[in-house]
Parts: C-alpha cells; structure tokens; sequence
C-alpha cells in the first residue's frame, strides 16, 4: 500500500482523532489507540500534523487539555477547504506528497485532497482495519529519532519569514546566521549510520537517485584512493539541524556517486554550499543534469566554519557521538587512514584521530611545533605517513643523511619525557614493487632504513615503544592500496592488533613489543 515512505501524516480530529464534533458542542472522546500511535510514529520519526474544520483555539484547549498539543507540528485548523490547506502544510514542511498520509473520516475530503494531490497516500479511518494499517505503517518504521524539534524550528522559521513581508529570500537567509562545516574523507565513517538514513530515506532532494547498505558506505568512505566524500552539517540562530547532506566523488569516473540532503535545509543553498567543496577539488565534474534544480546562487549568507575547529567538532560529536571522550585517552596519528582504524577498534569512544590537516608530521620534532598537540598518554602512528618527501618540505633531501634518524631519537626523548607510550605501525618491506611510491622517494629501500630505526627505537626503549610491522598482518596484495594507502579489511586487522596492545599495556604487560602480534 505505501509506494514510498511516510515521512508526514495529516490528521483530521472530529470522529477521527477524537469521537464526535468539537463545534457541535459534543462531549468528544479520544481514541487512544489513535494517540499512541501518534506517539509511537513520532518516536520513529514520521511526524503528524492536523488539517481540522474547527475553531482553532477550541481544538487548541481540547488537545492540550487531552496532553496531545506538543505532538504535532504545522496544525491548519480553520473552517477553510483542505486540499489547498494540506498542500501548504507540506510545502510548509519541504516534503513532497508522495510521503504524505491523510487520515480523515469523510470521503469527500479524501476525494478532494487526492484530486489536488495525486500522489498523496489516504485512509479512511472509518475503515474495520484502518488502525491496523496504521500500526502496520507503525511496524514498517525503523527510524530512533524523534522529528519534531526539527520541525519545530522550520515552524519558527517560517512565521519569522512571513513577518519578514517584502524581505527578499536571501536577505532573510543572511539574518538567520547559517553556519555549515564539511567534514572530508574518513572523518565521515563516524557519522556513517546517518548518512546511509539520509540517503535512502530522501527522494526530493537525492540527487543521483542513490541508495546504499551501511557496511558499502563505510567501505567507501574508507576507500580514499578511489573515493573523496563530504558530509554537511548546518545551524543558524534558530538551531542546529544536524548532518544534513552528503556528497562523494567516484575519483576514476569524476563523478557523484552521492548528492544528497535533508529537505530541512530546502531553499537554504546548501547544495551549492556543498558543490562548492566538490568543485574545489573536481572543478570540472558535471552537474547539468541538476539545472533548475536548486539555485547556483553563490551562498554567500553561510559562513563556512571548519570541522577542525575543536569547538566546532566538541558540538558536532556532542550532538551525534555523545559516548566520544571529550578527553580522550588514545590518538591514532595515521593521517587520512587514521579514522579507519578507530572505526574497527572497540575503544572508539576513547579515540582521538588525525586526518588532515589536524595531525601529527614527524617533522615537527625539528622545530618543537609538535609541543602544541595535545598527545594522550597512549599513541598510535602509522610511520610510513612520514616516509613520503612531501611531509619534509625543504628538508626531504636530509632524510637519509640523519634528519629523520635524528627526529625518531627526539620523539623518543619526547615520549620518555611525557611519560607516554607509542605503537608505531610500520609499511611492510617486501611488498610488491607496484605498492610503493617512488615518485615521493617511498621506496623499498627507504621503508627497509627507516623500519630499522623504528626497531631500533622500540628495542632500546622497550616501556615506551612498540612496533607493529605490517608485513605479518598483510595476507594478499590486494589488501594495500600503495605502502600508505590500506583497505577494510586490513585497517580492521590492524585495529585488532591496536586493541590487544591497549589491553597490554592496561593489564601492564610492561616492555613486551606489539611486533607480529
């Protein structure tokens, strides 16, 4: 019966919410399967409004008075026609009637409203098995989070508008104070479960039409060498509307694999807010399919607020990962395949990881700017990051003439100094040639000196010092990417191994080393 999913249902009160006819002066009675199952639907995220031929603030009293009032958004309650009244409500609402129920129990109504409204969805609720099928409907939810804050907002959003009178739109959108950030690459595996919602749950504004299994997505986002990604969220002076867009990149074909939002954000200009992030990296990747879609209007009223600000992370992962430490006792330092291995590991919520350019470059020992991080007493590092010329600007020629032996001595003098301690990931030496990447000078022989030094390192610094070498976790070539670049499977692997040393080392296991674990 449902051709697409309900995101909205519009109720009718009289001898459908409620028994009898509130302007008639009856004694009305609710039904109270009917209002749990208003409930129930809110809890799951599909909101109910009202589209009643009543005096407003009778009805208003009666649903108060019943505790129901809060439950609705955008209630139309006056004596007018409802197919013109539901149709402003899910305007109101940004949504589309295709995701629309109405629930009325005259059938002129219902005949009018699917007249002027042909894709909306009707019952009759003086049908035998009309609950059942809203419970039915109920059943078919799989959404945990109440809507209705949401919509609240837009509410107050859209009686400021109204009041703005002949304010032009993007005037009014540069009162509002909108503020949007854009996390990039694997910063989004954390935020992986809503943006696969928000991609199979939007059609009015997905689009490439996509849709997408959870685990496909987080593999995807964690595959940087073929995939660039971005997720949206916005706020402005009226709330915070959460994560709110998503948009990647297939890199081989330059095209969008996924370009889609939350009609919460409909009219706002988010979608050339978020094109202009694709376009700062894909200048030339099409979208003239999408014309007269939205407006290609610069948005010049969003001010665009980075997602390495830690204020602005602290209020993002707040609001959506509230289990993540706001001290945390862990950091991955593996640059854009840091956030890979925090996903897989069970201590999430005590990690903090780099992705750039909020990271940790071993060059930093050279010039004390690496006294500015914040280090927890428990490191990972992916070494092989650092074994590229391009993190040794202007210094990468002294790289084998000591300057990187002598930035491993500093960092353990550093660690000792701190008190912390160190597992450093290391590139496996006898990959296949391919796998390296010689035109950074990452190449089979550099990986075997550094690697060296690294055990080295761990050998005479046993209580702060450890190493996992790659090559005994690595079981087929197409588990690696290049030397720096790795898959699922082999970032989950590794999160594995980074597990058991944090179990090690909590259990004081003391100087055993990490190596082939």
């Amino acid at each position: 019966m449902w051709t697409a999913p309900i995101k909205l249902i519009i109720w009718d009160l009289d001898d459908s919410l409620w028994r009898g006819t509130l302007a008639d002066g009856d004694a009305v009675v609710l039904h109270e399967r009917r209002a749990a199952l208003v409930r129930a639907f809110n809890a799951k995220g599909v909101v109910s409004s009202i589209c009643s031929k009543n005096d407003f603030e009778m009805a208003r009293a009666k649903l108060v008075d019943l505790g129901l009032w809060d439950e609705f958004v955008f209630p139309h309650i006056a004596f007018t026609p409802k197919p013109a009244a539901i149709a402003a409500i899910i305007a109101d609402m940004q949504l589309r009637p295709a995701n629309v129920l109405f629930v009325d129990d005259n059938p002129v109504n219902l005949g009018e409203v699917r007249h002027a409204l042909p894709e909306i969805h009707t019952l009759d609720i003086r049908r035998d098995d009309a609950d059942d099928q809203l419970a039915g409907l109920l059943a078919l939810q799989t959404g945990t989070r109440s809507r209705i804050d949401d919509y609240r907002m837009l509410e107050r959003k859209r009686r400021d508008r109204a009041a703005a009178g002949t304010l032009s739109n993007e005037d009014f959108l540069r009162s509002c104070g909108i503020r949007a950030c854009a996390p990039y690459l694997m910063d989004n595996l954390d935020f992986a479960p809503r943006i696969a919602e928000l991609i199979n749950r939007s059609n009015q504004l997905n689009y490439t039409g996509s849709r997408v299994a959870e685990a496909d997505l987080a593999r995807d986002i964690i595959d940087v060498v073929a995939f660039d990604s971005w997720s949206i969220f916005a706020w402005d002076n009226y709330g915070r509307y959460g994560l709110v867009g998503f948009a990647m990149v297939d890199r081989a074909a330059e095209r969008l694999v996924h370009f889609t939002f939350s009609c919460r954000v409909m009219h706002m200009g988010v979608e050339e807010y978020a094109l202009g992030k694709v376009r700062a990296r894909w200048p030339d990747i099409d979208t003239s399919s999408w014309d007269g879609r939205f407006s290609r209007t610069t948005p010049d009223w969003i001010a665009d607020r980075s997602f390495h600000d830690p204020e602005v992370r602290a209020e993002i992962f707040a609001e959506q990962l509230p289990s993540v430490a706001v001290d945390p006792a862990i950091r991955i330092m593996f640059d854009c395949q840091s956030g890979g291995i925090a996903h897989f590991s069970r201590f999430r919520p005590a990690i903090d990881f780099d992705n750039h350019p909020r990271l940790f470059a071993l060059r930093m020992m050279t010039d004390g700017s690496h006294a500015e991080q914040h280090f927890p007493p428990l490191l990972v590092y992916g070494a092989t990051v650092d074994y590229l010329d391009g993190r040794w600007p202007d210094q990468w020629h002294l790289l084998e003439r000591g300057l990187y032996q002598t930035c491993v001595i500093r960092t353990c003098i550093f660690l000792i100094e701190r008190g912390l301690r160190m597992l450093v990931v290391l590139p496996p030496e006898d990959a296949p040639e391919g796998k390296y990447r010689p035109a950074h000078n990452h190449t089979r022989e550099r990986t075997q000196l550094f690697n060296a030094l690294w055990r080295k390192a761990a050998r005479e610094n046993p209580d702060h010092v450890w190493v996992l070498d790659l090559a005994h976790l690595i079981e087929r070539d197409d588990e690696i990417a290049d030397v720096t670049h790795y898959h699922a499977g082999l970032l989950g692997k590794i999160a594995g191994q980074v597990d058991c040393w944090i179990e090690q080392i909590a259990l004081g296991s003391g100087g055993e080393q990490a190596e082939a674990a």
